[in-house]
Parts: structure tokens; C-alpha cells; sequence
């Protein structure tokens, strides 16, 4: 009998979705085998797209961005199916070097003059890194008060954006934010934290999958806590990156992923959660809190039921 296909699960190559690269997802045989073939994306935003394309049938994504750009959209409420949420690393906010020495002078004592306007690269136009950016500014006293302009942009071309000056900071899941710094192209603010507004990432499926494999949410949670486990060995974290590196572009250096994992303290990020009724509600609940949540999109027990595997 012919092997079936994999199944094209889309991710942004990042430290967060490194666990996914793991031999016990990569290397299981058997009834309960990972369907998936994982293929990089530059952006989020490309990721949503290619689901509503069907080009790829799955794909790990901010919470926010696939209730606005995947679910809200027409045709699409019954089509997927929420796997898991996936433990997410802290975003990372890069400054140019220009703008980082207005925030923070050398010289002691300086009095700090804000520019009137900042230039932010942002992955999605309804992504919660637009939020973080905001919150960022209201610590500073005359902050609220900086227009604020979002480019949206993929990754690889954020960098690029930077290096051109045509951004003056950006907001990115680790280790982008590291890659900025050590190609001199602005510095991270080590007081940034994403707040209130940090991101849920999630891993969706198109339906079909689930009734072709109706045990791929506790498989993918067995696995996923063992590959957590698995990548604490420096030579398992090593072998995984090589994997992500063959996963297609943008391609991340093994040295910044190694430093995002330090930075991060990767090993104890082990909080992945199989949804149920309550948590998506929650979830729901907290995009429109923070005005975000589509109003084709209800945050109720009717929506929930639909997001979650049979």
C-alpha cells in the first residue's frame, strides 16, 4: 500500500516552534506517527493566507491573527478545528540605534526627547504586537503621545526594513529580535515585556485532518511534552535546528537560536494546553477585552464547540 501524503503544517521558523522539530514528532512509526510535513513561512500573515487557500491544511499561528485573518472570514467558522495552544516565547522589541539612545541617553541625568513619530514593523495588521507597541509607550512619559505608523511585513523583509532605515523598530517572536541586534542593525530594549498583551500561539488544523486522525490532539500533546523534554540535550536542540533549517525561508542561524533558548529559559517553557470549552471562551473573551475580536465572531460556547476537535 502507498504511503499517504503528510499533511503541510505551515510555521514562522522561530524558537518557539522548535519542539515541533523533535525526533518524537519527527521519527514515530505507527498508527499515532505525526501526519505532518512542517514548511516555513516568512510572515504569520502568509501562513492565514495559505490556509484559506488550502495550500497548506494546518498551520501554528498567534491566537488573535487566525480569529481575524482565518475564522471572521466568510465560509470558514466550520473548516478548523483548534489542536492545541502552544507555549509561546516573549516577543522581542528591536530599536534602531538611533532611536534607542533618544529613549535611553548615556549620559545620566539627560532629559529625554521623544520623537513625534515611530515607525513599527508589525507581522499582521491585527496582530497584539500593534498593542504591545502602545503599551511600550505609556511607560514614558510623553509616550501616549508619539503617532505611531505599523508596516506590515514578513520577517526576512522587517530586517531588511531596519537595515534600510525605513522602520524604526520592530516586534518579533524570538530569536528575529536577537538577529537584528547582532547584525547591528538597532538594539533590543532588555525592559520590553509583551504585558497583558502577550500572544497565544495556536496550532490549527484544517477538520479534515481530525476525522482522518480523530486522537491528533493527545498524540500532539504527549509528543510535544516529550520533545520539550528531549530538546533539553544540547545535541537534540542541535539536530532539531538542522531539521527547522530544511523546513524552507527565512532560515534562522543555529547560534541565535541557541542564545533565545538561554535568554528565554527554554526549558522551562512547557505550558501547552489542550482546549476545551472554557479556555477558548477565555481566550475569545480576552481579544475582545483588548478590542481586537472581529464582530463576525462571537465569544461563546456555540463558537467554541465548532474550534474544537470531535
Amino acid at each position: 500500500m502507498a504511503k499517504a501524503s503528510p499533511e503541510l503544517l505551515g510555521i514562522l521558523p522561530s524558537l518557539e516552534v522548535l519542539p515541533f522539530f523533535a525526533d518524537d514528532l519527527q521519527h514515530q512509526d505507527g498508527k499515532d506517527a505525526c501526519p505532518f510535513q512542517l514548511r516555513a513561512f516568512a510572515s504569520y500573515g502568509e501562513i492565514a493566507r495559505n490556509l484559506l487557500t488550502r495550500q497548506i491544511t494546518g498551520g501554528i499561528v498567534p491566537w488573535e491573527i487566525f480569529v481575524a485573518d482565518v475564522l471572521a472570514l466568510p465560509g470558514q467558522r466550520n473548516c478548523w478545528k483548534v489542536t492545541m495552544f502552544v507555549q509561546a516565547c516573549p516577543t522581542e522589541l528591536v530599536l534602531r540605534e538611533r532611536i534607542h539612545k533618544i529613549f535611553y541617553p548615556t549620559k545620566t541625568g539627560s532629559k529625554i526627547r521623544l520623537p513625534a513619530k515611530l515607525t513599527f514593523g508589525v507581522e499582521s495588521q491585527n496582530s497584539l504586537t500593534k498593542s504591545q507597541s502602545l503599551e511600550w509607550l505609556s511607560h514614558w512619559k510623553g509616550g501616549p503621545a508619539i503617532e505611531l505608523n505599523f508596516k506590515m511585513l514578513p520577517m526576512d523583509l522587517m530586517i531588511q526594513a531596519l537595515e534600510a532605515d525605513a522602520l524604526d523598530a520592530i516586534i518579533a517572536p524570538s530569536p528575529w529580535g536577537i538577529h537584528a541586534e547582532t547584525a547591528g542593525l538597532g538594539r533590543r530594549d532588555p525592559r520590553f515585556v509583551p504585558g497583558k498583551f502577550a500572544q497565544q500561539l495556536v496550532m490549527v488544523c484544517h477538520k479534515d485532518i481530525h476525522d482522518r486522525h480523530p486522537d491528533l490532539t493527545p498524540m500532539m500533546s504527549r509528543s510535544i511534552t516529550a520533545a520539550r523534554t528531549e530538546l533539553v540535550d544540547p545535541s537534540s536542540f542541535r539536530k532539531a535546528i538542522v531539521r527547522m533549517s530544511r523546513s524552507g525561508r527565512p532560515l534562522v542561524r543555529s547560534s541565535l537560536l541557541e542564545q533565545a533558548a538561554d535568554l528565554h529559559a527554554f526549558p522551562t517553557l512547557n505550558k501547552d494546553v489542550i482546549p476545551d470549552i472554557r479556555k477558548i471562551v477565555e481566550e475569545l473573551l480576552s481579544l475582545e477585552d483588548f478590542a481586537v475580536l472581529p464582530a463576525q465572531v462571537a465569544p461563546s460556547e456555540q463558537t467554541a464547540r465548532l474550534l474544537l476537535p470531535n
